[in-house]
């Protein structure tokens, strides 16, 4: 499937080509394909976090697996093995590489959703290792081995450090909640519609009303210069983010939590990511929940 909006970037999409994608034109339904996408991040940041892999590796292992289903159908390749897949491959790229053993381990233990005992001779092993081995093939040529991305961290995390004029504290909560939301952009299609910048200016046009902060007086004319020209692209884009959280009856809603349970995120001042904090925080408040009965196909933990 190729782009129809902007034919220098292959990986831009319309909004309508989101209705004729592989998957839809398998028979997939719109919505349970946007669920299915969303499941299959989610899996790839328990996965992640699991092995202690940094955000970023986990936000590229992401726009992997949305971009490899603009090219394929979900009803030709389960989206554990592709998640899966993804993590192996965003691992290399980045950098951060695991050993492929445990990375085979804990998509094992993630997909079975339990702490499962397998060892490298047993047949769940093998599966899983010869599944990522070809799968990792099919990945490359869908992806024209265009394997260097863009992340809206950077951007965001520059413009506050070199402009935002308020206290230290302030500024490291708005970048905390900015974080957060890029994060959880991850499970939309966002990537496939708008290029980081739009992404980051989003998460925090988002983060300053959740955090009642007035980005006019805390970033002055920078903020003007970058938001006004493309008001209508970052308020389309936040509205997407938001309406993750109330898309399903078992996530609660933000504007219902209370002021001590607003998101976190893994971001530290010093770029760390704080895998303990993240997980034992409210941060999970801001992360979908899944319980509703698994309809894709994917779910390996479904006999």
């Amino acid at each position: 499937m190729t782009s129809s909006s902007a034919p220098e970037n292959q990986w831009l999409f319309k909004k309508e080509d989101l209705y004729r994608t592989p998957s839809l034109m398998a028979g997939t339904t719109y919505q349970l394909e946007k669920e299915s996408r969303s499941k299959g991040i989610t899996f790839i940041f328990q996965v992640g976090m699991h092995l202690k892999l940094p955000q970023i590796t986990m936000a590229t292992a992401a726009l992997f697996f949305h971009r490899f289903y603009m090219r394929h159908s979900l009803k030709d390749y389960k989206f554990y093995d592709i998640g899966a897949t993804c993590i192996y491959l965003a691992s290399k790229t980045e950098e951060s590489t695991r050993k492929f053993k445990d990375v085979i381990i804990a998509c094992a233990q993630k997909a079975a959703k339990r702490e499962i005992q397998i060892d490298d001779s047993s047949k769940e092993f093998r599966v899983w290792k010869d599944t990522i081995i070809y799968t990792e093939e099919v990945l490359l040529e869908a992806l024209c081995f265009e394997l260097s991305v863009e992340h809206p961290y950077h951007f965001m995390l520059t413009l506050l450090t070199n402009h935002y004029t308020k206290d230290i504290h302030r500024s490291r909560k708005l970048k905390q909640v900015a974080w957060a939301f890029i994060n959880d952009s991850l499970r939309t299609t966002l990537c496939l519609l708008y290029p980081p910048k739009i992404i980051a200016l989003a998460a925090l046009h988002i983060a300053a009303k959740y955090l009642d902060e007035n980005l006019n007086e805390a970033l002055g004319d920078i903020w003007r210069e970058l938001f006004e020209p493309d008001v209508q692209d970052i308020q389309d884009a936040a509205n997407e983010i938001l309406d993750q959280y109330t898309q399903f009856p078992n996530r609660r809603s933000l504007d219902k939590m209370m002021p001590g349970s607003k998101p976190g995120s893994e971001y530290q001042e010093n770029g760390t990511p704080s895998y303990g904090g993240y997980l034992s925080s409210p941060a999970k408040l801001a992360t979908p929940a899944y319980n509703e009965p698994d309809r894709s196909n994917g779910d390996r933990s479904v006999a």
